[in-house]
């Protein structure tokens, strides 16, 4: 039988639980309830509605009422700008994730696998941009990439404008969600054991074939998670994206940026929205992730 909590473990829950409630819970929970009840979010709706109806007339105040059909947070997620911010998304995401796995993938072998003059250092660096204020990494591709600087002159001079375009809110992503992947990476692939890969070389195995058919299989959970952490990363990217794009809705809005300019420009919904949607990309992210980890 169980032996009951003492009084000192039940303030220990208490606090925990109740930090955690008003910290990450009470702020996640006014977004959802805004979305069942959007004057939540807008309650001088009604006094905005009487003031438009006594200095514009009934037929203003009419075509605001019309907001009321439906739901107008919901109905917000077909505005052109909000649908092109869910398409920027998602076009620069999957590009940055080819290219973090192409690119990140043998990085994180190396480091799992070998010792080398300088791993400690290198490993070291891979970690940088997780604690890298977003906006650090925003003003080094600017100096790196900028249109006056030597690379970026030379770039742009045979056509390749990068930073103020879409291409920046890739380079962008990568930077901030590239350490995510290869971090979990590294450790999958070092839980693979190594006399695993010893034997398939021994049988005559090369060291891709070995990759591809022993070392991949068994650390397939851990690269899927890596992937799945990096993408909500570059989904999520705002600081270095709202640096180093040119910000024009229908371009390079992306969710993050969207939310800030339609909130900073009057529309509430539209922020509130876009806002809801990253919520629950994040959710299922997380949750895909514990389930594929086997943690319940």
């Amino acid at each position: 039988m169980a032996s009951r909590p003492s009084v000192y473990t039940m303030l220990l829950f208490v606090s925990g639980v109740t930090f955690f409630a008003i910290f990450f819970l009470s702020p996640l929970g006014a977004l959802v309830y805004s979305v069942v009840n959007p004057f939540y979010a807008d309650p001088a709706f009604f006094q905005r509605v009487y003031n438009i109806y006594l200095n514009l007339g009934p037929s203003k105040a009419f075509e605001e009422l019309l907001n009321l059909v439906g739901n107008p947070i919901i109905n917000s997620l077909q505005s052109d700008i909000i649908v092109s911010a869910i398409q920027v998304s998602l076009i620069t995401t999957a590009v940055s994730s080819v290219v973090c796995i192409a690119f990140g993938t043998p990085l994180a072998y190396i480091l799992s696998r070998y010792d080398f003059w300088g791993k400690s250092v290198l490993d070291t660096a891979v970690d940088l941009p997780m604690v890298l204020p977003p906006t650090v990494a925003g003003i080094s591709l600017i100096l790196f990439l900028g249109p006056n600087t030597p690379i970026g002159s030379f770039l742009a001079s045979n056509g390749w404008d990068i930073i103020f375009t879409w291409k920046a809110i890739i380079l962008a992503q990568i930077f901030v969600s590239a350490p995510f992947y290869i971090r979990s990476v590294s450790t999958a692939f070092s839980s693979v054991p190594l006399n695993l890969e010893l034997a398939a070389k021994n049988l005559g195995a090369s060291p891709l074939r070995t990759f591809y058919t022993v070392t991949l299989p068994l650390s397939a959970r851990g690269v899927f998670a890596g992937w799945a952490m990096m993408w909500a990363r570059a989904m999520g990217e705002f600081g270095a994206t709202l640096m180093v794009s040119n910000n024009v809705p229908g371009q390079s809005y992306t969710l993050t940026t969207a939310i800030y300019w339609e909130f900073w420009a009057g529309g509430l919904f539209q922020s509130i929205s876009a806002a809801v949607v990253l919520l629950i990309v994040s959710f299922l992210v997380l949750i895909s992730v514990r389930i594929l980890m086997g943690r319940r």
